[in-house]
C-alpha cells in the first residue's frame, strides 16, 4: 500500500478570524460573530500536527500566504475543500460555490506541483465542486460525492478527471458530504463501513444510501439526534481524518454502536481538540488532506 502523505494549510501570521467569524448562509455549523481564542488555535493546529506526525504520516505545509491574509480568507485552513488526489499522482483542484472563497484554491496548485503531482482543473463557469463534499475510496476506486455545495456537473467531472470506476451521489442536508457521512477503513485501506448523521437525510435518500452500503457490505452506522446542538455536535465529532485503520476527530463519538464496531475492527480512534476550528463550521477532516 502506498504510503499517504497528508497536506495542512499553515496558520496566517495574524489571528486566524480575529474580528470574528463571517457565516455562510448555507452554513449550519458556523458560529457567526465568534473570535477564537488566538492561543488555542495556535496549540490546537500544533497538537493535531504532533498526532499525524506521531503516528508517521509525513505532513506537506501549504504556506497561508498574506494576499490570503489580507483578503481576509482565513477558511483557507480548511484543505480538505481545495482539491482531491488519485493513486497516480493526480490532483484535481476545486471550484469553490461560494463567492467569499473564490481563488483560495489557486494558492495550493505550486506547492502541489512541486511535489511531482499532475495539476488538472475543472472547467471554470459549468463545474462547481468542493473537496468537503467528496469522498475518495481508494481500493475500491469509487468516489461519493455530495451534492449541496457541488453541482451535478462538478461531480461527475470531478469523477472523470480522478478516473474513478464509479461515483454515487448522495443527497443530505449538510452543507459538506463531510458533515452528514463518514467512511471507515480497514487497515488494508478497504471501506467497511459508513458513519451517518441520519437527520440530514430526507426518507427516500437515507433508503438509497442504505441500498449502497448493502450493495458494497459496508455497515452503516446510523446516529439521530432531533435536538440541533446535539446533532451539531455529534457532526463535528464524526468528522475525522479516515485513513487505514484509524479515525483522527475533534473527540470522541458518543455513539455506542460507532464505538463497539470501531472497537471490534481494531480500529484505532484519536481525539485531539479542534474547538476553535469548530467555530467556522470545520473539524479534523477539513483541515487536512491525502496525497497518495
Amino acid at each position: 500500500m502506498k504510503k499517504i502523505k497528508i497536506v495542512m494549510s499553515e496558520l496566517p501570521s495574524i489571528p486566524w478570524w480575529g474580528d470574528g467569524i463571517t457565516a455562510y448562509p448555507d452554513n449550519d455549523m458556523m458560529k457567526a460573530g465568534a473570535i477564537p481564542n488566538h492561543a488555542r488555535v495556535i496549540n490546537e493546529h500544533k497538537a493535531l500536527v504532533k498526532v499525524i506526525s506521531d503516528l508517521e504520516f509525513d505532513i506537506i505545509f501549504v504556506p497561508f500566504s498574506e494576499q490570503l491574509e489580507n483578503a481576509k480568507k482565513f477558511d483557507f485552513v480548511f484543505t480538505r475543500d481545495h482539491f482531491l488526489c488519485n493513486q497516480n499522482k493526480e490532483v484535481v483542484i476545486c471550484n469553490m460555490r461560494l463567492p467569499q472563497r473564490l481563488e483560495e484554491t489557486d494558492f495550493v496548485k505550486d506547492t502541489l506541483g512541486e511535489l511531482g503531482y499532475t495539476i488538472k482543473t475543472l472547467p471554470k463557469n459549468e463545474c462547481i465542486a468542493e473537496g468537503g463534499e467528496f469522498f475518495y475510496l481508494p481500493n475500491e476506486n469509487m468516489l461519493l460525492s455530495g451534492c449541496s455545495r457541488n453541482n451535478k456537473a462538478g461531480a461527475e467531472t470531478m469523477a472523470e478527471l480522478m478516473g474513478v470506476n464509479s461515483l454515487h451521489i448522495i443527497y443530505s442536508q449538510g452543507y459538506h458530504l463531510d458533515t452528514a457521512i463518514s467512511p471507515i477503513f480497514d487497515s488494508s485501506n478497504n471501506c467497511i463501513a459508513l458513519m451517518c448523521a441520519k437527520e440530514v437525510f430526507d426518507d427516500n435518500n437515507y433508503k438509497l444510501l442504505q441500498t449502497l452500503c448493502k450493495q458494497h457490505n459496508w455497515e452503516l452506522l446510523s446516529q439521530y439526534y432531533s435536538n440541533k446542538e446535539e446533532s451539531l455536535n455529534a457532526r463535528t465529532a464524526m468528522n475525522c481524518l479516515t485513513l487505514p485503520g484509524l479515525l483522527v476527530g475533534t473527540s470522541m463519538i458518543e455513539d455506542k454502536r460507532i464505538m463497539e464496531f470501531v472497537s471490534t475492527n481494531q480500529i484505532e480512534f484519536i481525539a485531539t481538540s479542534v474547538s476553535q476550528f469548530n467555530l467556522s463550521g470545520g473539524s479534523v477532516h477539513c483541515l487536512t488532506n491525502e496525497l497518495f
